[in-house]
């Protein structure tokens, strides 16, 4: 849990993977992050805007504070935004299911990521909310949280 913690804890989070498609995984997290009162930074090279916000097309178009990275797009393109966290020094990254993979997880050891993985930030963001509360329920019950 301190992984998940200290990830939590962060004051801006770059979601890599927002999509103009209100129901994908990346869209659904930004968009529960603003809601939320967290600042959201939607990452996408294909999109110019996310609900009326500038869409950055990498991490370092960027040019605030990145403090965390969650990433929802293949595992091909996850080791790549995680040589641009590498080069700007950003440690903490939340490897959203179906984002990680066996290299994925080697490369975040050898450069010492503090991350987290298999797991789905909605389950760990307070109150959670809709489906989340009941696999949450189950996850807990098999002792899996």
């Amino acid at each position: 849990m301190t992984a998940i913690e200290n990830f939590l804890s962060s004051k801006n989070f770059a979601v890599v993977g927002v999509s103009r498609n209100k129901r994908k995984f990346g869209n659904v997290i930004y968009s529960e992050l603003k809601k939320r009162g967290m600042n959201a930074i939607p990452i996408n090279p294909n999109v110019d805007s996310i609900d009326n916000e500038k869409c950055y097309k990498n991490l370092s178009e960027y040019k605030g504070n990145i403090d965390s990275v969650i990433t929802v797009v293949p595992p091909k393109v996850t080791r790549d935004i995680l040589n641009d966290c590498k080069t700007l020094g950003i440690k903490k990254i939340w490897l959203q299911q179906g984002s990680e993979s066996k290299e994925v997880i080697q490369f975040c050891d050898a450069n010492d990521f503090t991350y987290v993985s298999n797991k789905c930030l909605l389950m760990y963001l307070e109150p959670v909310k809709s489906f989340h509360s009941i696999h949450r329920f189950f996850v807990k019950l098999l002792k899996k949280y």
